[in-house]
């Protein structure tokens, strides 16, 4: 048994390493993939919040990167800062607990989540009208999120019954006794010198609907205002026979208020250079599926989404699968749960 003790048990810590390595990668994935979705919910009317904290990025990654700065989203201490002011998930290293492999950000060679600037030329026609459409409206686009982690070694010894030799060596270095893990992140410079455990670099990236409206559009004939309204205007005088129906509609407003109408009536009345939007109202009486989201710069204030195409013009079908029992409980609507 004691023969067989120098074999199981290193064999034994390698197991509980690579469940680290696995675990660590699986936590690095889960920093790039759920920062990436938060930008689906930000409000695409204004350009996207730049982070105020002097690091650079949006407030989307700034978050991100506080509530991962621990490695993981489960335990956040928000409540808890430093005597210099200082996010204790961050600056503490005290969240390095694990027997085996210790995870870190903060070497040179690895990356905290890092959010690019939105591509807003992401699916740009050729057609001119389209691209200055896209220009005026888009403040997303392609949003693109990674992050990548490095493994320290802190308990495997780095080569088998080392009293008969250094050669050859199983694991990279072994950082045990010392310094803490922050510091020594820092000084392990790079997989070259085989200090440290790399993992696959975790990338995602989204399209957002940048078009989308954030406000109910319910306008009536002769409320020219809004951002529905907006975007139409914006499309109708950039039309290709606008500038000729401008030219005919100032030759015909002179002739007329020369010949019949005090110039007078051209104020009052309505001019085909602007367009006339007609929506068909909100219904308030039927609750819609919305959910409201909490956003930075709104002044605590919440703003309201549609999690469905629930007033789908004159239509609505799926107000009426709805009202019908036709859906389920279930994932996607299904009926039974073991189908789903």
């Amino acid at each position: 048994m004691a023969l067989s003790m120098i074999v199981l048990i290193p064999i034994f810590l390698y197991a509980i390493f690579l469940d680290d390595l696995l675990r660590y990668s699986l936590d690095a994935q889960e920093a790039a993939l759920s920062t990436v979705w938060d930008y689906t919910t930000q409000d695409y009317t204004q350009a996207l919040k730049s982070n105020n904290s002097g690091s650079g990025g949006t407030q989307v990654q700034y978050f991100s990167r506080l509530t991962f700065c621990d490695h993981e989203s489960g335990i956040d201490r928000t409540d808890k800062t430093g005597s210099d002011g200082s996010y204790l998930d961050c600056s503490d290293p005290d969240h390095h607990k694990a027997v085996v492999a210790h995870v870190c950000w903060m070497n040179s060679a690895a990356k905290q989540v890092t959010c690019e600037a939105p591509d807003t030329g992401a699916g740009s026609l050729l057609e001119p009208r389209h691209r200055l459409y896209q220009n005026q409206f888009t403040n997303g686009g392609l949003v693109k999120c990674s992050a990548r982690a490095v493994v320290e070694n802190y308990m495997l010894p780095e080569t088998f019954l080392p009293q008969f030799g250094k050669e050859p060596k199983l694991v990279k270095k072994n950082w045990r006794g010392e310094g803490d893990v922050h510091s020594n992140a820092e000084a392990g410079q790079g997989g070259e010198d085989g200090n440290a455990y790399f993992l696959k670099e975790q990338k995602l990236a989204i399209i957002t609907d940048t078009w989308a409206l954030t406000k109910e559009a319910d306008e009536e004939p002769g409320d020219k205002s809004g951002e529905m309204y907006d975007r139409v205007n914006f499309a109708y005088n950039r039309s290709l026979k606008y500038a000729s129906m401008a030219s005919s509609y100032a030759q015909f407003s002179q002739k007329i208020t020369q010949d019949l109408l005090s110039p007078l009536a051209l104020v009052i009345g309505d001019s085909p250079l602007t367009p006339n939007v007609a929506i068909k109202p909100h219904d308030g009486r039927t609750p819609t599926p919305s959910i409201a989201l909490d956003q930075e710069g709104r002044g605590g204030r919440g703003a309201n989404y549609f999690t469905t195409e629930w007033k789908d013009w004159d239509t609505n079908k799926s107000e009426a699968i709805y009202k019908h029992g036709q859906r389920g409980d279930w994932y996607l609507g299904c009926k039974d749960a073991e189908k789903c």
